[in-house]
């Protein structure tokens, strides 16, 4: 399977020439009604690159883009549809943010957290996570416990947009770490023995991230 393209985007940095006239009505409202001007700022920077982004890869004008969405509120590329448009997911923690694309035929999922300090994350993993993975965390002792549940949770949460279901997916997937390719596998609960490839991604110090690929059928 083609290897997404993922891109990483800092959210403080200024807003690009012509990101605020790229994005839709819906997306600028959406922009204006946010809290903070922070929170607005990220959005826009946000919602432009991946505008921008997919607006190269489909040799289509970033503003011109539309989107729909599947029942499950994944969004799709509606301009192309049918014709070849390629896959897409956008996450974003904080500052950063990324944007994956995948070519036809495949599904891609992303996320980024932030590693927050404020969470019982045993507690946590131990009522969302599977028996095997709540071991391995409470063996990694407390300099690797925080870390280890954040990249559990970006490669579930990955794997959850990849396919579009909900929080059951989320609890139902095992995540097994791979040495040998520097990344770790999915372990998914049908068909049995299949599994999907999961690539950790380098965004910056105190962040985790994943990228999960799967194709159209799965």
């Amino acid at each position: 399977m083609t290897q997404p393209r993922v891109w990483k985007i800092h959210l403080d940095r200024p807003l690009a020439p012509g990101g605020w006239r790229s994005l839709s009505d819906a997306e600028r409202e959406r922009a204006r009604r946010l809290g903070s001007a922070r929170e607005r700022h990220r959005f826009m920077v946000a919602h432009a690159a991946l505008r921008a982004i997919l607006g190269e890869v489909c040799g289509v004008r970033a503003a011109r883009l539309a989107f729909g969405a599947e029942e499950s509120g994944r969004p799709y590329v509606a301009l192309l549809r049918g014709r070849g448009a390629p896959d897409f997911n956008l996450s974003h923690s904080e500052e950063w943010a990324l944007v994956a694309v995948a070519p036809p035929g495949s599904r891609v999922g992303v996320d980024v957290e932030r590693i927050r300090d404020d969470l019982d994350c045993l507690a946590m993993a131990g009522s969302m996570y599977q028996p095997e993975e709540v071991d391995r965390l409470r063996e990694a002792g407390p300099s690797g416990l925080r870390t280890g549940y954040f990249r559990l949770w970006t490669a579930k949460e990955a794997y959850v947009k990849a396919v579009g279901v909900g929080l059951a997916g989320l609890r139902n997937v095992l995540v097994r770490e791979e040495s040998t390719t520097h990344g770790a596998v999915l372990s998914l609960p049908s068909p049995p023995g299949a599994a999907l490839p999961v690539r950790w991604l380098g965004v910056a110090p105190g962040y985790a991230a994943a990228v999960v690929t799967a194709t159209a059928a799965s």
